[in-house]
């Protein structure tokens, strides 16, 4: 992880109005599907990387241009996109579950008893 270009906060607004804007554009121009793969996973992309999440970042242009590849240019492989989106999930799980686990939460120092020693 490099750091951050921003705070989470200003990057998640960044993002959503990048999302906004291509929702915006799809509906103005008529174009749904594929399209609306690039219109969910570029701003999520720019919000990896704003934040310094650069595999984060990858992973989701891989996974979304991909996908749009594969449905905008008719490849015939019928298990491209259940490949795509199982590798996409499973990294984003393991990530969420199994990082940071020697930081502890702040609701781990806080046991709910009030004891003063």
């Amino acid at each position: 992880m490099i750091r951050p270009l921003m705070s989470k906060k200003m990057a998640h607004a960044l993002s959503f109005v990048f999302f906004a804007g291509g929702i915006a554009l799809l509906t103005y121009l008529g174009l749904w599907w594929p399209a609306l793969l690039l219109a969910v996973g570029l701003p999520l992309a720019l919000k990896h990387y704003l934040l310094g999440e650069l595999l984060d970042f990858v992973l989701t242009l891989i996974i979304f241009l991909g996908l749009f590849i594969s449905f905008q240019f008719e490849i015939k492989l019928n298990l491209l996109p259940a490949i795509f989106f199982t590798l996409g999930g499973a990294y984003f799980f393991f990530k969420e579950f199994f990082k940071n686990k020697d930081k502890p939460e702040p609701a781990d120092f806080f046991d709910g008893t009030d004891k003063e020693e």
